[in-house]
């Protein structure tokens, strides 16, 4: 009896590795679809409201999430300092940006907060609390979210897109 339930405990459904990148990628999708929508000229949005404003959001949604995941490494004791500082610091400034939701201060902001992270994700990878692997995802659709977000920035700037 004790083997049986021991394999059963042993089986997984799904790879965690490759479902975490998969769901890494997927995040990125909203910052790609706004990147491609704004070089084509488009400020049609699907959403009722403009895309810098949903892509303001997402954001704040995406950085609070990688915070939490910070949150989560420090408080699962994989790491004796204080790395939930600079993600409860990263938060606040994420959240304070939504004072000027879809501006090109509150969109800054939220750049500033994504490097903010990567740096804090950075530090985590090279005291060898996470893993390589996710570093290097990380690192990839950071840069996605980042273009994106000075795609956006920059189509603010221009008067292209409200």
């Amino acid at each position: 009896m004790f083997h049986q339930n021991h394999r059963l405990t042993d089986m997984k459904i799904f790879n965690q590795k490759q479902l975490a990148i998969t769901l890494l990628c997927a995040v990125t999708a909203p910052f790609v679809i706004s990147g491609f929508q704004l070089l084509a000229g488009s400020s049609a949005s699907l959403l009722p409201v403009t895309p810098a404003i949903a892509l303001h959001f997402y954001g704040v949604l995406c950085t609070s999430f990688f915070a939490g995941i910070q949150w989560g490494v420090h408080f699962c004791k994989r790491t004796e300092d204080s790395v939930y500082l600079v993600s409860f610091f990263t938060l606040v400034l994420v959240w304070l940006s939504l004072l000027s939701p879809g501006s090109i201060a509150g969109l800054t902001a939220i750049l500033v907060g994504f490097l903010l992270s990567l740096a804090e994700e950075y530090r985590l990878s090279r005291q060898r609390v996470t893993t390589a692997w996710f570093w290097q995802v990380r690192c990839i659709s950071t840069a996605i979210a980042v273009l994106s977000l000075l795609l956006t920035i920059s189509a603010l700037a221009s008067g292209r897109v409200s």
